[in-house]
């Protein structure tokens, strides 16, 4: 397979400085674009999908330091960043193919999708870089389940995005490891979608559907405060030690229309 990145031949494990992330956005290893026809964007605009949680915390740097504008100024252009709040990998790639923003940022999971999808294409995308490096926590309120084998048909798990989320990809990981080859899809069924903040809550408050949440920090950290919560496993029991979940990416056509930005 051909390593989908910019600039680097071989993916990381380690986390993206804050200083080089924000040396690759402003000097043009961004890019965006869709499938769709949609009207161009003069160059100097900059339009960053973001999700929730300590992960996206490099976007906060950037957006509060105004770290992308002052590197613009340095190549000569002014460039207007905006922030646009999504939630769940099929969200963001549904903005990045409709041309609603220019860097989207997800797991690996839906970036792997949607780089399959337009590999090939004039609207390939490619990793920008990845900015968060943090274990996502299976969490359930339901006493009874100390293993995943343990689940019914009577639990829910909340995940980003059902079946495409980074949090979906490494269930269907564990479910592969529990129950043996052919069964990464065994808990599908079990799969609901719904953003951390709200299946947090969820959780927290019981008395829902919503027994369980792959979750990530800090909404994690905040449900193991309740003593009804506890912890099945962690991403890195399931992928055999600590990786890199997270990443920025967005297409070529961008990249080539908008070089300085």
């Amino acid at each position: 397979m051909t390593t989908p990145e910019f600039s680097h031949p071989k993916f990381s494990r380690r986390m993206f400085s804050r200083r080089s992330f924000m040396r690759v956005a402003a000097a043009g290893v961004v890019l965006s674009a869709a499938f769709a026809a949609v009207p161009a964007h003069a160059e100097g605009v900059l339009r960053i999908a973001q999700q929730f949680g300590t992960l996206y915390t490099p976007f906060h740097v950037l957006r509060e330091k105004g770290l992308i504008e002052k590197h613009g100024k340095e190549l000569g252009i002014d460039i207007k960043v905006e922030w646009i709040r999504l939630s769940g990998g099929g969200a963001v790639n549904d903005a990045l193919l409709s041309g609603s923003i220019d860097i989207a940022s997800a797991g690996i999971g839906p970036f792997l999708t949607i780089w399959d999808k337009t590999r090939g294409t004039a609207q390939e995308v490619k990793i920008v870089g990845a900015f968060g490096a943090q274990p996502n926590f299976l969490l359930t309120n339901n006493p009874n389940v100390k293993t995943i084998k343990d689940f019914t048909e009577k639990d829910k798990i909340a995940t980003p995005a059902a079946g495409v989320s980074v949090q979906a990809r490494i269930l269907q990981m564990a479910a592969e490891q529990a129950f043996g080859p052919g069964n990464a899809k065994k808990l599908d069924p079990l799969m609901v979608t719904l953003p951390h903040p709200d299946a947090t809550a969820a959780l927290i408050a019981g008395g829902t559907e919503i027994t369980s949440h792959l979750s990530n920090p800090p909404f994690q950290n905040q449900a193991l405060k309740d003593p009804k919560v506890h912890k099945v496993f962690s991403s890195y029991d399931i992928l055999g030690g600590p990786a890199t979940p997270t990443v920025a990416y967005t297409t070529v056509k961008f990249r080539q229309e908008n070089p300085k930005t």
